[in-house]
This record gives C-alpha cells, sequence and structure tokens, in this order.
C-alpha cells in the first residue's frame, strides 16, 4: 500500500479532521480551477490538505492564511510515520478560515521540507 492511501485510512478516523467541512476552491484571477489543477499537478490529495490545515502552522499572509507541515507539528499525531512525506506542504487559504475553508493553493515549500530536524 503506498503512501497516499495509508494517509487515507488514517485521515478516515482522525476526528480532528472530521470537524473540517467542505473544502471548496478561491477563485482568483478567474481561475476558477486553479486549486484542483496545482493539487494534481504536485502529487497532493484532499487527505493531505485536510491534514495541513489540522495541523499546520498558521500564518497570515498579506490577504491568506498559510498553513504549513512542519515536524514540530507533526509529532505525537497520527501521521508521525508520514513526517518526511508531508513536511513543507503548504496550503493558502482565504482568511475567513474553517470550517469550510476556500483554497487558493496548495505547494511543496522546498526550504522547510530539505530542512529536517532531529
Amino acid at each position: 500500500m503506498n503512501t497516499s492511501a495509508r494517509l487515507n485510512l488514517i485521515a478516515q478516523d482522525d476526528r480532528k479532521l472530521q470537524t473540517i467541512g467542505l473544502i471548496s476552491n478561491w477563485e482568483v484571477n478567474s481561475d476558477p480551477l486553479h486549486f484542483q489543477r496545482r493539487q494534481q499537478q504536485r502529487g497532493v490529495n484532499e487527505a493531505m490538505v485536510r491534514i495541513a490545515i489540522a495541523y499546520g502552522k498558521k500564518e497570515y499572509i498579506y490577504d491568506a492564511i498559510s498553513f504549513t507541515l512542519i515536524d514540530k507539528k507533526l509529532r505525537h499525531t497520527p501521521y508521525q510515520k508520514f513526517i518526511d512525506a508531508l513536511r513543507g506542504l503548504r496550503v493558502i487559504c482565504h482568511p475567513q478560515g474553517l470550517p469550510n475553508p476556500l483554497v487558493k493553493t496548495v505547494y511543496w515549500h522546498y526550504k522547510t521540507k530539505n530542512s529536517v530536524r532531529i
């Protein structure tokens, strides 16, 4: 079973992820499918986006909220085994926040991904 499938199985039983409602696309610059296209290009599934929103480091950037998965936030969670696979995932959302986040884009923050903390 690959990493993505294993993450999906764990995410189904995670109560913290169940508090996140419907993830929608935040239409920017008349590009209604930007989020879905970037998600597919970068190999990020919906479970990974939910994990980033629930467990990621939250920062306010200009007119958006950024959730970045870092080692410190993933320790002592059900996803501790997947720290290497999830490290550096960044999700940019509308400032309205939860429970129904509007996602602008998703990408891998390589500076974070390449920094391993022991």
